[in-house]
């Protein structure tokens, strides 16, 4: 398999690409339609990008973009004949189906259209938006951090209860942003530290007071967002750009540098900031009580040992499914609401198991294997470009394959995190234009 594409004149294709745009921005301020613009059509806006999706991937193959690929036939195989098995010896539900079947089927193949289409400076453009979003994000994440639950900036999806369910610590619950769940907030996050890291180390220009100001932002943003695996993700996006780094002595220069501003920003804010020594207070009492409630008792146990049965516990349950399950949609929330009643976990809140549990062992297992293969692909044909040239597909992979291993993409925001995080790490590794 490969993800080798042949790189379009991307000027030619401006439709598509504002399309993009469109899918991109829908990511970052769907959940605040959701919530406070249009509660009262939060359901149909669950799926906003979707026919933005299909009119991508219709006006691609209209104007005759080389986006197909392996691994593109094989999800769309497998796919469609989960699909087949579903309705036909399955649960029988033509919508849930079809829910479940659309992740692979309308937003999967956004990836290598973005591949396509976009170029260098596309990309670049994404990230100097995000660093200036961001201190809009952080703002509300503030807001939410310090207002009750039943604050306007707290309320849920569709107008009603709050989206501060989740639990935090000393009584300060997670905050949303703009997204419906935290679980979007984190993915934003973990994209912004792309391309802080990647504007500090690199040649390419970003004006420098965006660049400092989101930097301190960030920084300030972790602790409130009371999430260790934002955290975790933001780290792991500076392992990917360590590594990256260290192919050329100026950059990893550089990134020693902005590693020691990010430490004495840290302490000063520590020391002089009460807003910011609270919210690592809430934050370190919220990672105390997870490692108390983890065998083991330590930070190692709660987090790494975690991430590692997230990944292979499901792999290892693999082979307790049938051969075919029938089950595609069921385990998604939506799935759950048509088919029970209430939104749940009827089959995993794990992404692989909810691949195993949906499709069973043939094809749950061979769509497990494809995002492995997939992940592993990225990040090694990421490694493979000139030096200079790796620092920002490489530093993008920190985002992307924690997205294409871990993302549970049954949550629409997660799924359009992962597809524009892996389809912005594909543009520098098409085949006529390297970055």
């Amino acid at each position: 398999m490969d993800i080798t594409l042949e790189h379009v004149d991307a000027s030619k294709y401006n439709s598509i690409k504002i399309a993009i745009w469109l899918y991109f921005l829908l990511w970052i301020f769907e959940g605040a339609l959701r919530k406070w613009i249009l509660p009262g059509l939060a359901t149909p806006l669950l799926v906003v990008r979707d026919p933005i999706a299909l009119f991508i991937i219709f006006r691609a193959i209209q104007m005759k973009v080389k986006f197909i690929n392996s691994f593109l036939i094989f999800s769309s195989l497998f796919t469609i004949l989960s699909l087949i098995v579903t309705l036909t010896f399955g649960h029988g539900n033509l919508f849930v189906g079809i829910y479940g079947a659309r992740i692979m089927l309308v937003n999967f193949p956004l990836i290598f259209i973005i591949g396509s289409v976009f170029n260098k400076e596309d990309v670049l453009n994404i990230g100097k938006f995000l660093l200036a979003v961001n201190i809009l994000m952080t703002i509300i994440v503030y807001l939410q951090f310090n207002s009750p639950e039943t604050s306007f900036v707290n309320v849920g999806v569709g107008g009603e209860g709050t989206s501060g369910f989740e639990a935090g610590a000393m009584g300060h619950y997670r905050p949303s942003g703009t997204y419906s769940f935290i679980s979007g907030l984190t993915g934003f996050y973990t994209a912004v530290s792309v391309f802080v890291f990647y504007f500090w180390i690199s040649k390419d220009y970003c004006n420098k007071f965006l660049l400092f100001t989101s930097t301190l932002v960030l920084i300030i943003a972790l602790p409130l967002t009371i999430s260790r695996g934002t955290v975790v993700a933001v780290l792991l996006v500076g392992l990917f750009a360590t590594v990256a780094s260290t192919s050329n002595f100026k950059m990893f220069f550089k990134f020693i540098f902005i590693v020691v501003l990010l430490v004495i920003t840290f302490l000063y804010l520590q020391e002089y900031s009460s807003v910011f020594r609270l919210s690592t207070e809430v934050f370190m009492a919220r990672v105390d009580n997870a490692n108390k409630s983890t065998p083991g008792g330590s930070l190692q146990d709660s987090i790494l040992m975690r991430a590692l049965d997230d990944l292979t516990k499901p792999i290892q349950e693999l082979f307790s499914k049938s051969f075919f399950e029938g089950n595609l949609g069921k385990g998604t929330n939506v799935g759950s609401q048509l088919l029970v009643g209430k939104s749940t976990f009827l089959i995993s809140e794990n992404e692989f198991g909810r691949l195993a549990g949906e499709q069973g062992i043939i094809l749950g297992g061979s769509m497990i294997v494809l995002r492995i293969v997939f992940a592993i692909t990225l990040a090694i044909k990421s490694w493979s470009l000139p030096n200079e040239e790796r620092l920002l597909p490489f530093t993008l992979c920190g985002a992307a394959c924690i997205a294409i291993l871990q993302g549970q993409w049954q949550y629409p925001s997660v799924l359009a995190f992962g597809i524009i995080m892996a389809g912005l790490t594909t543009v520098p590794l098409s085949k006529k234009e390297n970055l």
